[in-house]
C-alpha cells in the first residue's frame, strides 16, 4: 500500500502575514489604482469589474483604501483623490457616499441611485492634467431606503478623517490651510444631523440591511472621533478658539452617547424612534468603536473589555470581525421593509450586513491597539491573511455566519476593503509586525 504523502508544513505566522500583505498590495491595491477616470482615481474592486470602473465611493470604501495608499507612500495619488471628492461637496457640507459619471444620465435612477438629484447635483470636475478632460459627475447623498436614510453620516465623517490622515502623513500646513474650510463645512454638516435627543441621526453608519433605524451607536462614536480630529487640525494651525469649539461639540456628544447607550457592562447597539434603546443581539461593534475612539470612559472600557475578549462569536468561522455576537436574533420590525416599500426587488436579504466585514475588524484592531491587546491584534491579522490566501490572495466584502462554525462569503472576489485594513494594521503597527514586514 502506497504511503500517504506528508501534509504540507504549516507556515509560521510571520510568513503568513508577509504573504497576506504582499497579496493585498500586489493583487488588490496596486491593480485598483488605475487613475482611469481622473488623477487619484482607484476602483474598490481590484480589477474594477464590480461597482463601476469609473465610480468613486467616498463613504467608507475609498477612504479605507486611501489610508492604505498613504501607508504605502502614495501621497500624490491620495491628494488628487481628495481634490476630486472636495469638488463633489454640497453647499450644506455633505459629501456623497457614491459618485458616478454624469456625461449622460446615470443608470439605476429608479432603484439604487434614486437618491440622486439629477440633474440638479451634476458638477463638472476639471483636474487640469494632460489626458484628463473636464467631465460631468453626480454624487448620491440620500439613500435608496429614503425614509430611514442609512449611511447618513458616513461620507462626511470619512472625508474629515481622510483630511486628518493626509496632514498626519505629510505635515503640510499649507495644504491643510487650503482644505480646512471644506473639512469644517463637513463637520458642520455632521452637527446639523443632531436630533432633539442629542444624538446624531443617519441610521447605520456603515450598515444598510438592517439599517439600525435611526441613531446607530457606531455613528455616534465616529462623529465624536471626526469632531475631535477637526479640533486637532485647528490646533495644528494655531486656531485655538475653533479648536475649543470642535472639542466641546465632540465631548457633548460623547457624554450623551454614554448616557443613552451604556448598559452597565457594555454599550447598546442603536436607538429606535419608537422602541427606544435596542440591545437585542448580544455584543455589537459599538463596543469596539467606543473603546477605539476613547468615547467610553476608562472605567467603562475596563468593565466591557473582559466580555469582548471572552466572546468567540466575533470571530465566527475564524474570520474577524462579525458585527454582533448573536446574529440570528434580529426581529422583523428591524428590517427596512417594515418601514417602507423601496419600489424595487433586492437581490440580497434583509440581514446582508450582519457579517464579518473589514470595517468592523478595523474598529476591533484599533480597540485592541488602544488596550495593548497585541496578541489578539496579531492573531486577527493572521486569520484575515489565512482567509485571503485560501482564495488565492483575494478577499470578499462580507463573510456571513452560518449556524455551524463556518462563514459563507458574498460580494466580489478582489474587493479591496480587507486588503486596505490589513495594510493599515500591519504597516501602522511596525513594532508588532517587525518580523513579518517589510520583507527581507
Amino acid at each position: 500500500m502506497a504511503e500517504a504523502p506528508a501534509p504540507a508544513p504549516v507556515a509560521d505566522d510571520a510568513t503568513v502575514i508577509r504573504q497576506g500583505v504582499t497579496a493585498a498590495i500586489q493583487q488588490s491595491l496596486e491593480p485598483a489604482a488605475t487613475e482611469r477616470a481622473y488623477p487619484g482615481h482607484f476602483t474598490i474592486v481590484a480589477d474594477g469589474h464590480w461597482f463601476g470602473q469609473e465610480n468613486t465611493w467616498p463613504g467608507l470604501d475609498s477612504w479605507q483604501m486611501a489610508g492604505a495608499y498613504l501607508r504605502l507612500g502614495r501621497i500624490r495619488l491620495v491628494r488628487d483623490y481628495f481634490d476630486f471628492v472636495q469638488a463633489s461637496q454640497r453647499a450644506d457640507g455633505n459629501i456623497p457616499y457614491a459618485i458616478v459619471c454624469a456625461d449622460t444620465p446615470p443608470d439605476h435612477l429608479t432603484t439604487y441611485n434614486k437618491g440622486m438629484r439629477y440633474p440638479e447635483d451634476v458638477f463638472t470636475y476639471d483636474p487640469n492634467r494632460p489626458g484628463y478632460p473636464a467631465r460631468k459627475w453626480i454624487g448620491s447623498c440620500s439613500h435608496w431606503i429614503a425614509q430611514i436614510n442609512p449611511l447618513g453620516t458616513l461620507a462626511a465623517v470619512s472625508y474629515v478623517l481622510l483630511g486628518d490622515e493626509v496632514f498626519a502623513a505629510t505635515g503640510d500646513a499649507a495644504w491643510l490651510e487650503s482644505k480646512l474650510a471644506s473639512l469644517e463645512l463637513a463637520a458642520k454638516y455632521l452637527l446639523s444631523r443632531k436630533s432633539a435627543n442629542g444624538l446624531i441621526a443617519g441610521a447605520g453608519f456603515y450598515t444598510e440591511m438592517p439599517p439600525r433605524h435611526q441613531w446607530d451607536g457606531v455613528a455616534q462614536c465616529y462623529v465624536v472621533h471626526a469632531l475631535r480630529k477637526c479640533a486637532g487640525l485647528n490646533t495644528a494651525l494655531g486656531r485655538t478658539a475653533a479648536a475649543a469649539h470642535w472639542q466641546a461639540q465632540a465631548e457633548t456628544l460623547a457624554a450623551r452617547f454614554r448616557e443613552v447607550f451604556w448598559r452597565g457592562d457594555h454599550f447598546a447597539e442603536y436607538v429606535h424612534p419608537e422602541r427606544g434603546v435596542i440591545d437585542l443581539h448580544g455584543l455589537s461593534d459599538v463596543n469596539w468603536a467606543a473603546v477605539a475612539y476613547d468615547v467610553a470612559t476608562p472605567a467603562q472600557a475596563d468593565a466591557l473589555w473582559p466580555r469582548m475578549m471572552a466572546e468567540p462569536a466575533f470571530w465566527h468561522g475564524d474570520m474577524p470581525t462579525q458585527t454582533v455576537s448573536k446574529p440570528f436574533t434580529y426581529q422583523e420590525w428591524e428590517f427596512f421593509e417594515s418601514h417602507e416599500d423601496v419600489g424595487f426587488k433586492l437581490a440580497v436579504g434583509q440581514l446582508y450586513d450582519v457579517a464579518a466585514m473589514g470595517r468592523v475588524w478595523f474598529l476591533e484592531w484599533q480597540a485592541c491597539a488602544k488596550r495593548g491587546e497585541t496578541k489578539r491584534l496579531r492573531e486577527s491579522v493572521v486569520k484575515v491573511c489565512r482567509m485571503g490566501l485560501k482564495e488565492g490572495g483575494f478577499w470578499h466584502e462580507r463573510y456571513h455566519p452560518l449556524q455551524v462554525q463556518r462563514v459563507d462569503w458574498t460580494g466580489p472576489r478582489g474587493y479591496c476593503e480587507y486588503p486596505s485594513i490589513l495594510v493599515r494594521a500591519v504597516l501602522g503597527n511596525p513594532v508588532l509586525f517587525a518580523d513579518a514586514w517589510p520583507p527581507r
